[in-house]
Order: structure tokens, then sequence, then C-alpha cells
């Protein structure tokens, strides 16, 4: 039996992912992601898929996150109808992100489709004013095409890459799974999810492969989180598996401590109250929020921190936070005690979700000192880009990163010391603090994923480890470390890579 996985996605670059699993005539993909990042990776989420999607007789999903799972409604939308395996918090989350990315998706594509309305209006009246002073016409005797409507039959538009309706469609193909639990995939093909510790719901996909007698066993890390973060359990250790498919996202660094990380938000938001100023905190909406709200809150209530109001600017974090309180069941021991206790550790005292626009935008003129939370988390659209034109300029304001910042994002060029901001067409001047903490990223680092990958020397290490969502300097550094460290066989994928399993 021929056993085959084509890395479609997070090859070569962070986010996309997807991975076309073939065993014999059966096709299973693990995640379905969109890409994110510089205009250009977005771009590539319009190219279509590589196989047939009616061939496919599963997905499964390793979290929510939309670099996971933002393109399972094309995916149906292309015609896939079979089962989407995830665990019940992912599929509830999903449910969340989907129908928001539905959303956006109409919004960019109304608004792309006029502004190439107006391009190619604005180059044709150009071309027939040429052609006019050509011929010596004056203004009266111009084609009637060039001084009135712009020209009909224009076919260079673009659709959504889907909406609210094929979003509807796909969460009726969702198959809610528990941890441990085996999921019969397709004929020969099974899988068992255990928990990542990287956001609510997120798991390891072990896949398992009958070739006659013989079971093989893939293992795809999804994300992975970190020991010790608050609110979920740390990464299952696996000891056995013939592949391994790992990311690689700070696969060539450390992060600080978490005690570090800690002092720093302490310093960061002691500093904005003594200036009567402003956090402003980018965020993505889930897993990030909520362990921002978690920590504000413990710092709160062990009186380390002045208790600054806290505004969480995203309806969609709003929602997601309901979500975590759906599913107790994914909590660390920490977490579930004061959940025992009456005392919820996802309330920050006084905190506002602010549900409209005009409340979101109402936030320039609050008392001061404020924190604001808000998406997106690598400043690539969302509310936190009207706070960016408010904040920016402002010497007594703080923007704090707190996560991954991808290369070609305005995130990662102001983390970098970028002096102007470009927004809506204008050009910010960056007069406030820009920080960053390292402590509290949802993704393990070099030395956590080394240690993740450690526990299967015990049981016979796997023939391949593939290294995956990673820019291409963190993927080759890491693949270095376990070919030394571990002595294990790494492959840095490339982008439609197809490997045949030994």
């Amino acid at each position: 039996m021929s056993i085959s996985i084509q890395f479609l996605g997070a090859a070569g670059c962070v986010t996309g992912s997807q991975f076309l699993v073939t065993v014999g005539e059966r096709r299973v993909l693990v995640d379905c992601g969109m890409f994110q990042g510089s205009p250009e990776e977005v771009e590539r989420n319009q190219m279509p898929f590589a196989f047939e999607a009616d061939a496919l007789d599963a997905a499964i999903l390793t979290h929510a996150h939309l670099d996971h799972c933002g393109r399972l409604p094309a995916l149906v939308k292309a015609g896939f109808r079979g089962p989407i395996h995830a665990t019940h918090a992912t599929a509830d989350l999903a449910e969340i992100v989907l129908r928001d990315s539905a959303k956006l998706q109409v919004e960019f594509t109304e608004r792309w489709n006029r502004r190439r309305a107006r391009e190619t209006e604005k180059a044709e009246r150009a071309e027939l004013a040429s052609e006019a002073v050509a011929q010596e016409t004056d203004d009266e005797s111009l084609p009637e095409r060039l001084r009135t409507a712009p020209p009909e039959g224009r076919t260079d538009t673009r659709q959504p890459l889907y909406d609210e309706h094929d979003v509807e469609t796909a969460m009726e193909q969702f198959r809610g799974a528990d941890y441990g639990a085996k999921i019969a995939v397709t004929d020969g093909v099974s899988a068992v999810l255990h928990d990542a510790g990287h956001i609510l719901g997120s798991a390891i996909v072990e896949l398992r492969v009958a070739d006659g007698s013989v079971t093989r066993t893939i293992i795809f890390s999804g994300d992975l989180g970190r020991d010790g973060s608050p609110i979920l359990r740390d990464p299952t250790p696996i000891s056995h598996a013939d592949h391994v498919v790992v990311e690689s996202t700070y696969g060539n660094r450390e992060h600080d401590p978490h005690d570090q990380a800690i002092e720093e938000l302490v310093a960061a938001i002691s500093e904005v109250s003594a200036d009567e100023g402003v956090l402003l905190v980018p965020a993505f909406a889930i897993g990030r929020t909520q362990e921002v709200i978690w920590v504000l809150d413990d710092l709160a209530r062990a009186g380390r921190i002045p208790r600054v109001p806290l505004y969480l600017d995203s309806p969609m974090a709003s929602r997601a936070t309901s979500v975590y309180h759906d599913h107790p069941e994914t909590y660390d021991e920490e977490t579930a005690a004061l959940l025992r206790s009456s005392d919820s550790p996802l309330e920050y005292p006084g905190q506002q979700f602010t549900d409209t626009p005009e409340e979101s935008k109402s936030i320039r003129h609050a008392k001061r000192p404020i924190m604001v939370v808000a998406s997106s988390g690598m400043l690539t659209g969302g509310r936190i880009m009207h706070h960016l034109k408010d904040f920016l300029p402002d010497p007594k304001c703080t923007l704090l990163f707190i996560g991954y910042q991808g290369e070609g994002t305005l995130g990662r060029r102001l983390q970098d010391g970028g002096k102007t901001a470009r927004i809506d067409g204008q050009e910010i001047d960056v007069r406030c603090r820009v920080r960053s903490i390292s402590g509290f990223s949802a993704h393990a680092d070099q030395h956590e994923l080394e240690a993740w990958l450690q526990h299967f020397a015990s049981d016979g290490k796997p023939k391949t480890v593939f290294i995956v969502h990673g820019d291409p300097d963190a993927a080759e550094a890491f693949a270095g470390r376990i070919r030394s460290e571990l002595r294990m066989e790494a492959h840095i994928a490339k982008h439609r890579e197809s490997v045949a399993l030994r």
C-alpha cells in the first residue's frame, strides 16, 4: 500500500496549514487553514485546491485558529462532503471564527471589486483621452463612453472565497470528539486526538494507517502550547510514531521565562498608569485574549497592578470567552480549582466588552489610564487599526506585543523599530513606546519543542521528522537541532512537495 503526505500549506512559512495524507485510494486532509501575513501570502488563499475536493474522504482539524481552519468553507464550496473531525471545543470555536471570516471575505471582496472598478475606469478614461488628444478633438466630440458611465460588461470582478451559507454547510459536517477517543476516519485509517495545550480544544493528531496486519502511525503536532501556561493543560507527551510532522514557529529561539514576562507586564501597566496613558495590546481573539484576562485578574487579586480599566475590544473574543466557560473539561488543575471556588479566572474586575464599532471608537475619549486588548494580533486588520491611528503618535501610550508577528505584517515592522505606519492611506508617526514580551507566547519555543520530541526516543525514534509551520530561518535552525541533539532524521517540508512514507 502506498502512503504519502503532500505539504500544501505551512511549508516554508508559518500559516496556511494543510496536509494531504493519501493511503492507496483514500485521502484525508489534516487542517485547511488560511495564509496570513503579507499581501502576497494572503493572495494565496485565492488559489484553487491542489486536489479534487469531492474526492476527499475526510478532514481532521487540529484547532480553531484561522490559519488552521479558515479555508474549510471554501473546501466545502468546492465540493467536499465528508466529515470534519475535531474536538468538541474546537468545533464550537471554529463556528465563531468561520462566521466572522465569512463576513470579512464578503466585505473584502466588495472593497476589492470597487477598487478594481475605479482603476479600470481611470485607465480606460486615460486611454480614451489620449486617443482624443491624438485626434485633436475637443471635449464635446469625445466618445460618449469617455464622458459618462464606467465601461459595461466588466469581467475582472472577484467572488468571495466563501460566505455564511458555506460556513453553515461546513458546520453540519463537523464531528466532535473527546481527547483520547478513537475516531474511525475512513477505511483503514483511524485517529486519536491528544491535548496540544495551545488554545481551547487544540489537538495533536495521531493518525493510524492500517497496512495489512501492520499499523503505521503519523503524528501531526498542530501548534504546541507551553508547559505551565495558564488555563490549559500542558501538551500531551507521545512516545511512538513512524513519522512526525512538527511545527517550528519558534524553532530558532527561546522565550523569556514566564516570571520575567509577568514582571515586564507589571512594569508596562505601572508606567502607563503613572503617565495616565494607554496600554494597547494586539491579541488574537481566541487563546491569547483569554490568557491575558487570566493573568491580569491574577495580578489584580494579588495587588501587584493598579486597577486600570480594561477594554476588551473584540466581539469574537467575547463569544470565544463564553465558549471557554462551556468547556471546563479542558482546564488545568489550577484553573479548575478557581472555578470550583466560584472565582472565575476569565474575568478582570470591571472589564468592558465593546460590542459595536461605535463603542470601539469611543474608547479614544475614555478617561485615562486605560488598557485596550484588541484584534488582530499581527495588525493585519480589525479594530486595532483605528486604535493605532489614535495612539501611535502619543508618547504616553505603549504598544505591547505579546505574540508572534509574521513576516511582512505591520506588526513585524513596528516590532522591528518602524517609525511610521501607513493605515487607511495615512502615514502615522510612531511616537509611543513599543515593547515586546515573548514569555506570553502560546507556542512552544525551541527548547520546549525539543523536549516534546525527546519523548519519542524512549520508544524507537521516528523514521522522519518533517518540519513545518516556520519561517525558513526558524525551520533550518530547528532541523539542525533535531539532527545534532536528538539524532533524528529531519526534513524541512517544501510547499506542494509530496513525500512517500517508507
